[in-house]
């Protein structure tokens, strides 16, 4: 006889698939101190992991990526470990303003309370 295991009943995880996203998560994941590759995915998954799926596989490429463009650099005395770069702050920065600002919006129209025009002088379609 054969059971099955009981079902999840949790909140289904959306898949990041968006490379940007990832690298905002990396960034944020560094924002309070250095981490070995496997700590940034630690951090990752605890603040978020109930609510995204960034698999492991993401997290490493992400990494040498941001450290290529000069986001993030790795330890000299530990290579696996990687810290914001003054650019990658800046970076990190305005990625969270820009989600804010996307975040706002999307509720504001969501919620039915934006305006029917544009309330910073766009032309209107008439």
């Amino acid at each position: 006889m054969t059971t099955t295991a009981p079902r999840r009943t949790s909140v289904p995880r959306a898949r990041i698939r968006d490379r940007g996203q990832v690298d905002a998560l990396v960034l944020a994941a560094l924002a309070e101190a250095p981490r070995r590759q496997e700590e940034v995915a630690d951090v990752i998954r605890a603040q978020v992991g109930d609510v995204l799926d960034v698999p492991y596989s993401r997290i490493v490429p992400t990494l040498h990526r941001l450290a290529r463009n000069r986001l993030v650099v790795r330890s000299a005395q530990d290579p696996r470990r990687y810290r914001l770069t003054e650019t990658g702050t800046r970076s990190l920065t305005a990625r969270r303003r820009a989600a804010d600002s996307f975040a706002s919006s999307m509720h504001r129209l969501a919620d039915g309370s934006g305006s029917g025009s544009s309330e910073r002088g766009a032309p209107s379609r008439g």
